[in-house]
């Protein structure tokens, strides 16, 4: 395709197709692995070659789906049909420059809250249409359901679109749920007023390293527990104002259970030494582990079972352990267990039970770790 600019990206300028609109400059990424966007929306601030001129503008995802589509229409209308159908009808990611801007809030959460506001309406579908993202919901509920008492007031540290959420509000809990999206906040109480749960429920947008700031609000020993699955705790780039402001909202009984992307899985070890990609093998090892290293769309960062515990220390002790999954694949390698969709059951439990021995728990995709108040 000839009509193109470039953007400076990791070091190189990348050649991409664009519509101009006055100084808004709008970027489509026709592959959902491109590194680019990530590049681009991490810095917030970018550099473009325009024809003969370079110019300099702020980055921004976007995330309403209105807006998407009047931009793609302007790519279908620019490029024509053939073109557009062939590289512009399912982009991984719209992104707007505006020339001559500054962000002023840039860096990973903004990224982060762009990338998570953008998947909110499609978040279910992507963990009820794979398996293994099912079963990860499916064991953590099962944990928290042997650690909570009935009743309990609860603080969600990230809830997403409030899969759990829902459940634990079925269970008779009452939730404070926390979230960095404000889409997904609106999802989590869309879904609560249709299944007549609302009066349970709270949210607030608030980062998992800020929860400090409730104490003033809700005060000491507010909390009879807290939780936070597959996804908040791995988004933050330090966990230690984390320990001393739990300890302070959960009273003296609490728990606090934690879903961690762990650094040491047994079944990448094993798949990825197998198969020679020794960059995927060592991706979770770096700090942060780079999107593109990783499945997942943006930065995360991954702790080992003992570096986790050891974070809370000496505000919790370590209870109950379980490695999920350890046996089973990732939820990026689910398209290979569809031909054993008939014994899918069968491993299941399988893997439970070998999840919560000694020698498989510290090794899985995740672990779920219940911390016990000092």
């Amino acid at each position: 395709m000839q009509d193109h600019l470039e953007l400076l990206a990791g070091g190189r300028w990348v050649p991409l197709s664009y519509v101009r609109e006055g100084q808004e400059v709008y970027l489509a990424a026709t592959d959902p692995a491109a590194l680019w966007p990530s590049d681009a929306l991490r810095k917030g601030d970018v550099s473009l070659r325009i024809g003969e001129e370079e110019v300099y503008g702020s980055a921004e995802l976007i995330t309403s789906a209105a807006e998407k589509a009047r931009v793609l229409s302007a790519f279908k209308e620019k490029y024509g049909d053939a073109l557009f159908s062939k590289w512009f009808a399912h982009p991984g990611r719209v992104l707007r420059i505006v020339i001559g801007a500054k962000s002023a809030d840039s860096g990973y959460f903004r990224w982060l809250e762009q990338e998570f506001d953008a998947v909110a309406d499609d978040y279910d579908m992507h963990i009820t249409g794979n398996s293994i993202n099912m079963l990860l919901r499916n064991r953590s509920l099962a944990f928290m359901g042997k650690v909570f008492k009935a009743n309990s007031h609860l603080l969600e540290i990230g809830c997403g679109s409030g899969m759990e959420t829902m459940t634990m509000l079925s269970r008779g809990h009452e939730i404070l749920a926390l979230d960095i999206s404000s889409r997904m906040l609106e999802i989590v109480k869309e879904k609560a007023e249709k299944m007549g749960l609302s009066s349970n429920l709270r949210v607030m947008k608030l980062k998992a390293s800020e929860i400090n700031s409730l104490l003033p609000i809700y005060g000491k020993g507010a909390f009879d527990g807290a939780y936070s699955t597959y996804g908040a705790l791995n988004c933050e780039p330090s966990l230690s104002s984390i320990p001393p402001a739990l300890h302070a909202l959960l009273n003296e009984n609490g728990s606090f259970v934690a879903g961690v992307y762990n650094r040491f899985c047994l079944f990448e070890m094993i798949a990825y030494a197998a198969t020679l990609n020794f960059g995927r093998l060592s991706g979770r090892f770096s700090t942060p582990v780079r999107q593109g290293l990783s499945r997942f769309c943006v930065d995360v960062y991954s702790y080992s079972l003992p570096e986790f515990i050891s974070l809370f220390h000496p505000y919790f002790r370590r209870g109950s352990v379980e490695g999920v999954p350890v046996l089973l694949p990732p939820s990026d390698f689910d398209k290979y267990l569809r031909r054993f969709r008939r014994n899918f059951g069968i491993l299941e439990k399988m893997d439970a039970w070998a999840g919560r021995r000694s020698l498989f728990r510290s090794l899985g995709d995740h672990f779920l770790l219940q911390l016990i108040r000092n």
